[in-house]
């Protein structure tokens, strides 16, 4: 269970880190 949810933490934080460059560099683009 808890290695569950590590994994399930880990695959989150992966993906909210992603999504933080990508909109980065969509608004260093727009500018």
């Amino acid at each position: 269970m808890l290695t569950v949810l590590s994994y399930i933490g880990i695959l989150i934080g992966a993906l909210v880190f992603t999504l933080t460059i990508y909109f980065g560099l969509l608004k260093a683009k727009l500018i």
